[in-house]
């Protein structure tokens, strides 16, 4: 039984649903973070912060077995430990997603959550602000933020101030805000009124005092509309006049702000991100408000030194800095967590080193989000080991061990299990963990089947013998994860054999067209592309269900165009096939054209699975979207 628990201990025990110990757990207040103690009677427990209970009950359920005398102490390497969840994507996850991700983030030991939202909430006197893309509702993120704050989580809304919002700047009643693309028009009263109605709408919605106002990559600010109207100006004055007119604002509204590093640090460095040898400009970092963070960010680099010298850089900018690192997932339908957790290590130490007091893991979903927030959980749960553990070097085989364990725990699945999707990207030019970006279960997905843009440089029968491993792992995963957890490994286990189907349906028809072998065209129309077909609607039958389960309608149906021109192109391949094998026609032009590497500069380094995140780059080499 529980003894010494606050009132806020209770509901947080009851929210999280987790049971009444079988022995004592004494519990008060006090040490660096969490303590624990086997006694006679059951347990003694320390806590720093009456939410840390989260975490403790599951060291606790992890050492039940433990003898009297045992104990285990736990000190945060950092203040705060956060993830942020894109909500922009066309997936807005459904209040019910959004509080399953937070139990299960609480109880690996995060306390806060960012929900990135560009459009997706409501604003009064702007109709077309997030027009049909499935926004929040007030009440929606009122109870979000209720229900964070009774696990003792800090639920923090991330908007765009200046750039990232062309899906309302594409409406004609936008339009007058708009410099260029997606960037709001600096200057105009009107936009500074459209920035009110923002804050005024988060103020309503969120108890907290901090806020993320984004303003990232707006590399083309200044030069549209508003270099029209005004001429060109110092762009960096232009920013930081934007930027002070956005605080005040916040600050009217109560609003702490915090935003992405990435502008400001290119006006200090004199253009470039990424530049860890660059000389910063103090100017910039004196029109900094001793209020505002900033948030570097680096999903990519893969030595420590970048970080240390970035984070140096950034000191001279801000010392209120916050480290964002990449839950891969926005690469592709398939999680990059491989990845993510080798780059983990360096930056959490390099983190640690320079003092950061926050982290904030980020899960993306670029070019559609087909890839669940919950197919990334192994790298969440890394990150709260290495923030709880202090951990800083080698991992041993008893801390591996604890991962694991504090996994199943926590999320209620086997971590090799979730680490199984992963396979989905490793070709024989890409093994684990993986390049930056490259995500072969999108590339092969997408790209034509009579014109592929990819697959011919890949060794397409060592991939298919691959996939079809990877897909019986999944399916037998699937049967053993808890029913929770079955939708997603039905997804993968399917999208494991359309992909495998497709590779082996590739090759063969390469091959039987250039040989012209008329009986292996036929058994292709007969038999193969058929059969592609179905492995093609029953992984888009899947991933529908398991969309409509996690998010809002919206957004369905782009993946619907994407997933149904491929099986119509399918169809198209074998009636062509058809009529070419009927003597109707010459050729199939398509096969008959000489292919040509996607990046040669890739090709030339020997690499034959490269990076291409957008899926109008990969589905054809026509024109889809622009004039």
């Amino acid at each position: 039984m529980w003894k010494g628990i606050t009132e806020f201990q209770k509901g947080l025990l009851n929210q999280l649903r987790i049971p009444e110990p079988a022995v004592q757990v004494e519990v008060a207040s006090g040490g660096p973070g969490i303590s624990l103690e086997r006694t006679k009677e059951g347990w003694k427990l320390l806590l720093a912060k009456e939410r840390n209970l989260a975490r403790a009950s599951l060291l606790l359920e992890e050492n039940e077995g433990k003898a009297v005398g045992w104990r285990l102490e736990e000190a945060p390497t950092y203040e705060r430990l956060g993830a942020m969840l894109d909500c922009s994507r066309n997936s807005v996850p459904r209040p019910e997603t959004v509080k399953k991700l937070m139990g299960i983030l609480c109880r690996m030991g995060y306390n806060t959550l960012q929900l990135y939202m560009e459009d997706v909430y409501p604003l009064p006197g702007y109709p077309y602000f997030g027009y049909g893309r499935g926004r929040y509702t007030k009440e929606e993120l009122k109870d979000l933020d209720a229900c964070a704050k009774a696990l003792g989580m800090e639920l923090i809304p991330a908007i765009q101030t200046l750039a990232h919002l062309g899906q309302s700047l594409k409406w004609k009643p936008m339009r007058k805000l708009q410099d260029c693309g997606d960037i709001l028009l600096i200057g105009e009263e009107e936009t500074y009124r459209l920035i009110e109605a923002m804050f005024s709408a988060m103020r309503e919605c969120f108890s907290g005092k901090r806020i993320n106002i984004g303003m990232d990559e707006a590399h083309m600010v200044g030069l549209g509309a508003y270099l029209e109207k005004n001429g060109y100006e110092n762009r960096m004055e232009l920013m930081l006049r934007h930027f002070e007119r956005v605080h005040s604002i916040a600050e009217r509204f109560g609003f702490e702000p915090m935003l992405w590093s990435d502008m400001f640090f290119r006006l200090a460095s004199g253009g470039e991100y990424y530049a860890p040898e660059c000389r910063m400009d103090p100017k910039v970092a004196c029109s900094i408000p001793k209020d505002t963070t900033l948030i570097y960010w680096d999903y990519y680099s893969e030595k420590k030194e970048t970080y240390d010298r970035m984070l140096e850089k950034h000191d001279q900018l801000c010392p209120r800095v916050i480290f964002a690192g990449g839950a891969w997932k926005w690469s592709g339908p398939a999680p990059c967590n491989s990845f993510s957790i080798s780059l983990a290590g360096k930056a959490h130490a390099s983190c640690r080193e320079h003092g950061v007091r926050e982290i904030l893991l980020t899960m993306w979903g670029d070019n559609g989000d087909e890839c669940s927030p919950f197919a990334v959980l192994p790298t969440l749960q890394y990150w709260a080991e290495l923030c709880w553990s202090g951990c800083c070097g080698e991992k041993d085989e008893a801390w591996e061990k604890g991962l694991k364990n504090r996994f199943r725990l926590a999320s209620g699945g086997r971590w090799e299990d979730f680490l199984l999707a992963d396979q989905l990207v490793f070709t024989p030019d890409n093994p684990a963990p993986g390049r930056c970006g490259v995500n072969a279960s999108k590339t092969l997905l997408y790209e034509d089947i009579l014109f592929p843009l990819f697959s011919p440089a890949l060794d397409l029968p060592a991939y298919r013998a691959h996939l079809r491993t990877c897909a019986a792992a999944l399916e037998a995963a699937g049967e053993t994860e808890p029913p929770v957890w079955k939708p997603l490994f039905s997804v993968y286990g399917a999208l494991a054999r359309l992909l495998g189907r497709k590779a082996e349906v590739q090759e063969k028809l390469r091959r039987a067209w250039r040989q012209k072998d008329m009986a292996a065209l036929r058994e292709l129309c007969e038999k193969d592309l058929p059969g592609l077909k179905a492995e093609a609607e029953v992984y888009a039958e899947a991933f529908r269900r398991q969309w409509l389960q996690n998010s809002k309608a919206a957004g369905l149906d782009v993946f619907d165009l994407r997933i149904g021109g491929q099986i119509r192109r399918i169809e198209t391949a074998k009636e062509r096939l058809e009529v070419y094998l009927q003597g109707e026609a010459d050729t199939v032009e398509e096969l008959d054209e000489t292919w040509l590497p996607f990046d040669p500069e890739e090709w030339k380094r020997g690499r034959r699975d490269i990076p291409a995140p957008f899926w109008h780059e990969i589905a054809s080499p026509s024109n889809i979207a622009s004039i």
